[in-house]
């Protein structure tokens, strides 16, 4: 698990530093820099590459010439990142590496207990999620959501039906009206996930059900997966579902992500999530842009710093905090022009 990422010179970023939890939620206004750090992070992945000396391939989390999109206001030769990780064997790592270096390697697997890994940028498409798809060995789910009815086959006939059960029970905790979880086979031997509803007398392919309960199921099938990456990144996580849910949904992955001993990084604009991490303020992350440049901090250093003559925090909920601008991360004020 990433407890710390520092970005020199990549997009928008030139020197951003911010600490990281198991599951850190993203916010702040369009165009700050949100996707530039999920896209940062989404980088990290394994490549194949070749060692000369012993005449074998291994997996590498970077190669720093493939990296760089340099922030467009500033010399390229302060380039680098630094990440502290803890492994899954309770291991402290601090890994860096800068452009004096362009072919440096370094090992993912020596940080994760399997020997490829990649990290996925998910922005989920409802639609991609309920259509029918080949089943095929070794599913991911894919960026789009795509491959969510491949992984839930592969589980639930293959020897993972305790995890498919889970991502069944947990589902129809989230959306009660839900009573099973199935795949049916459709044209050219396809399956496409259905479920069966109460009060329904036939059951209902997935492309009947709302975009938010596909959204439910979709993130739940990426965090149960037999083996989830080691970084999992979503895109407006919020998008589809009820506030009600979040209260819920919030401490599942956060309970995933530790059990994992992985990250779960989510991006957001609505203040009702930002509710749910009242009692873990250093899990939101606060990005924003001045003259081109975007920073990263927490919500709970945005605290520290807060005028208490002027509010106190512990009268407002956390997400109206944030969203009154009192904290930043919020776009800034439109005042309309008076009509001639």
């Amino acid at each position: 698990m990433i407890t710390r990422i520092r970005i020199k010179n990549y997009r928008s970023f030139v020197d951003a530093e911010v600490k990281l939890r198991s599951f850190s939620l993203v916010v702040g206004a369009n165009g700050s820099g949100k996707s530039n750090l999920l896209r940062f992070l989404s980088l990290l992945e394994d490549a194949p590459g070749e060692d000369p000396l012993l005449g074998q391939t291994y997996p590498i989390i970077f190669e720093p010439k493939r990296l760089w999109t340099f922030h467009t206001n500033h010399p390229i030769d302060n380039i680098g990142f630094e990440v502290d990780l803890i492994s899954t064997a309770g291991q402290n790592y601090t890994i860096e590496a800068h452009s004096e270096f362009p072919e440096e390697k370094l090992f993912l697997s020596d940080v994760f207990p399997w020997e490829e890994a990649s990290i996925p940028w998910f922005t989920l498409n409802p639609e991609a999620i309920s259509s029918p798809e080949l089943i095929i060995s070794k599913a991911t789910v894919g960026a789009d959501g795509s491959g969510t009815a491949q992984v839930l086959e592969s589980l639930k006939s293959g020897d993972r039906e305790d995890l498919f059960l889970k991502i069944e029970k947990s589902f129809r905790q989230y959306v009660p009206e839900i009573e099973k979880l199935s795949l049916r086979t459709v044209d050219e031997g396809k399956k496409q996930i259905q479920v069966r509803e109460r009060g329904l007398n036939e059951l209902l392919p997935a492309t009947e059900l709302s975009e938010g309960t596909r959204l439910i199921l979709c993130i739940l099938t990426i965090i149960h997966q037999e083996r989830p990456p080691p970084i999992i990144l979503l895109e407006d996580i919020d998008r589809g579902l009820h506030p009600r849910l979040f209260e819920y949904m919030a401490p599942l992955m956060k309970d995933i992500a530790e059990r994992h001993n992985i990250n779960i990084l989510a991006t957001t604009h609505n203040p009702y999530l930002v509710d749910c991490f009242k009692d873990d303020k250093e899990a939101v992350i606060i990005v924003e842009k001045k003259d081109g440049v975007s920073t990263l901090s927490t919500l709970a250093d945005r605290l520290e710093g807060l005028d208490y003559d002027s509010v106190d925090p512990d009268d407002m909920p956390l997400g109206n905090l944030w969203f009154s601008g009192l904290v930043g991360g919020v776009p800034a004020k439109i005042t309309r022009r008076p009509e001639k």
